[in-house]
């Protein structure tokens, strides 16, 4: 009784202390600060959701939108407000809340397509996402859901997946083979084990708790705080030591996955189950921070993963519109090669790098969802880069490793080919550590002599409902895994498609090594195999423009979400008229990344906290007070 006394103590503690610090904030800019606040029109002034209009299936029509080539004369076509450089979903979320505010929004994407990582391909009749395999928690109504919507005229839907959310398959090569299910819903994960491992039940129920510790509004809101909160008086806090004890977030950053879990069970099966979705931040379990695990667990298993109709590009398709109607502009083919600066100030943009041929566009605002890396060192001068706090940063953090992705085109309906909802993880082994430390120490050779330790797969034909009327006896699978990006990086700077046989040769042996596991493991694909096609980090690396072909853009260890990194890797870039979005300044995933757009659309705004409040009060107009405090959020 006395322990929970206290703890209830301490919870009113937390929240106090991280209301008392937003209000803090809030009143000296008030008092302090220029209010400009009145200058644009809030984005949440009205609810402007529209009636479900049928999916858009015409390939042409919908190319009209998501691809249209820049061209100087549509790039200076009108005076613009702000300028966003990359067209993920950070920077379409961002250009969407702008717009709504009534700025005129230009996004210039590099790709032939928009979306970045939310965008799909084509190829022999089939359709490919290349990183939307599941999204979680926007079944129910919260804050994210509405984001969403708001943004994209309540127009992306989302199917649920089954309770039996993921499968996991340990030792997946082996005559030691074990399978596991995991359940989704809330406790339904750590009910499920506490059965299945009932002597380690003291065990799990402590991990958990620690899970919903960092996840809870007064832990997670905390990281999002940070981004807003000034650097001062985020230095104030942190001198005091204040930060760890406000926020269980911050408290828990320097836990490692595999230190938690080890130093609570023993069983080797329960500390892979409690650490498995680790394997998908493509850095090992010590060197994750358990508020990231918690943050992945939670948004995706407690309250269920789902996957949007209509395919990943659904979601610029609908965003691009919005932007749009203000007078804004989405264009592709255009790479941006040099942010202008005039006096230390960011001025627009350069498109192209050839002197006939290159375009300088003006705005007073300029939005990177290029990632810090590649804004910082190469599109900026040293002297006027070096002027941001997270200049420091550009040689502490690395790039994140890449994926190897494997795409099968299919014949037959996943019904037929047994191809469910379920996200597959398939693993040699059962200690992630071990394998994903294998990956990385292991040269290409080595790698095509035994099976290859992590595998993860998703049917996006299997997740989708309207998969079945858009290809009809076709289907679809995704086999992910990271690989070493020196396993490509001669080919490094090459155009797609004319690398070399070298090249081809030696990504398709890795590719058809992966496809022969896969096909052991699920017989009944072998023979429906129509369509293979093999994407390496230098894919990634042309695509996305990402450094060393990163997935992540940053990597996502343990140290990147301390309190100081944190702090520093924010909107606001401290060159004026330079803002960043994107997963540099939260984490990957497609929520955070929306949640990197609506931060940065608030620095812009001025309306550092009041946007917030605007988009709670818009909710709740909506939905009604949320029941639970945690349908706030995430």
């Amino acid at each position: 009784m006395l322990f929970h006394t206290l703890g209830k103590l301490l919870e009113v503690r937390l929240q106090t202390g991280i209301i008392l610090a937003v209000i803090f904030a809030y009143c000296f800019k008030k008092l302090f600060g220029k209010n400009e606040t009145d200058k644009w029109k809030s984005p949440f002034a009205e609810d402007s959701r529209t009636p479900l209009t049928p999916l858009v299936t015409d390939h042409a029509k919908r190319d009209e939108t998501m691809k249209r080539a820049f061209t100087k004369k549509l790039a200076n076509e009108k005076k613009w407000d702000a300028i966003v450089i990359g067209s993920g979903i950070g920077g379409l979320s961002t250009a969407a809340l702008l717009s709504k505010a009534g700025l005129k929004v230009l996004v210039l994407e590099k790709h032939y397509k928009c979306g970045g990582a939310c965008h799909t391909f084509r190829e022999y009749g089939y359709e490919f996402d290349v990183g939307i395999h599941y999204v979680g928690n926007f079944i129910r109504p919260t804050l994210t859901r509405t984001l969403l919507e708001q943004i994209s005229d309540g127009q992306i839907k989302f199917a649920k997946f089954d309770t039996n959310v993921e499968r996991l398959i340990m030792d997946a090569m082996s005559p030691s083979q074990r399978e596991y299910t995991i359940t989704s819903g809330p406790d339904a994960f750590e009910n499920q084990l506490i059965k299945q491992f009932p002597e380690e039940a003291q065990g799990i129920k402590e991990y958990f708790r620690l899970l919903k510790r960092a996840y809870s509004p007064q832990g997670s809101m905390s990281f999002f705080s940070f981004k807003l909160l000034p650097l001062w008086f985020i230095n104030v806090l942190r001198f005091f030591g204040l930060p760890r004890l406000l926020s269980d977030f911050f408290a828990l950053s320097k836990c490692s996955v595999k230190e938690t879990v080890e130093s609570h069970v023993k069983n080797k099966d329960l500390r892979y189950l409690l650490s498995y979705s680790s394997n998908g931040f493509l850095v090992p379990p010590s060197r994750i921070s358990l508020p990231m695990m918690a943050l992945l667990h939670i948004h995706c298993c407690e309250y269920g993963s789902c996957y949007p109709i209509g395919g990943a590009s659904e979601m610029p398709y609908r965003i691009v519109p919005v932007i749009e109607r203000s007078g804004g502009r989405v264009l592709m083919k255009a790479n941006v090669s040099q942010i202008l600066t005039e006096g230390g100030k960011v001025v627009g943009v350069r498109v192209g790098n050839k002197e006939n041929s290159m375009v300088d566009i003006h705005a007073p605002i300029v939005i990177s969802d290029a990632g810090m890396h590649n804004t910082l060192l190469d599109l900026l001068p040293e002297r006027v880069a070096e002027k941001s706090p997270a200049w420091p940063l550009m040689k502490t953090i690395r790039p994140s490793c890449g994926n190897l992705s494997v795409f099968l085109g299919l014949r037959g309906t996943p019904e037929e080919l047994g191809l469910t909802a379920q996200n597959i993880w398939a693993h040699a082994g059962s200690d992630l550590e071990e394998m994903v430390n294998q990956i990385f120490e292991s040269t290409l050779p080595d790698a095509l002599e035994k099976p290859y330790p992590a595998l993860f797969l998703s049917s996006s034909a299997a997740k989708d409902p309207s998969w079945k009327d858009r290809y009809p006896d076709r289907s679809t699978l995704s086999v992910l895994t990271c690989a070493p990006y020196s396993w490509f990086s001669q080919w490094s700077g090459l155009p797609t498609k004319k690398r070399g046989d070298d090249y081809n040769t030696t990504k398709n042996t890795i590719g058809q090594h992966i496809v022969d596991e896969v096909t052991t493991l699920f017989p009944k694909l072998k023979n429906a195999i129509d369509y293979v096609s093999v994407g390496s980090a230098v894919t990634i690396e042309h695509f996305l423009v990402t450094k060393q072909g990163g997935t992540y853009n940053m990597e996502h260890d343990i140290t990147r979400f301390g309190e100081e990194q944190t702090a520093l890797l924010r909107p606001e870039s401290g060159i004026e008229g330079l803002y960043f979005t994107g997963q540099d300044v939260t984490s990957c995933g497609f929520a955070s990344c929306l949640y990197s757009g609506f931060l940065c659309a608030s620095v812009v705004l001025k309306k550092r906290y009041l946007l917030l409040w605007e988009l709670f009060n818009l909710h709740r107009k909506l939905y009604g007070m949320p029941k639970d405090r945690n349908d706030l959020c995430f």
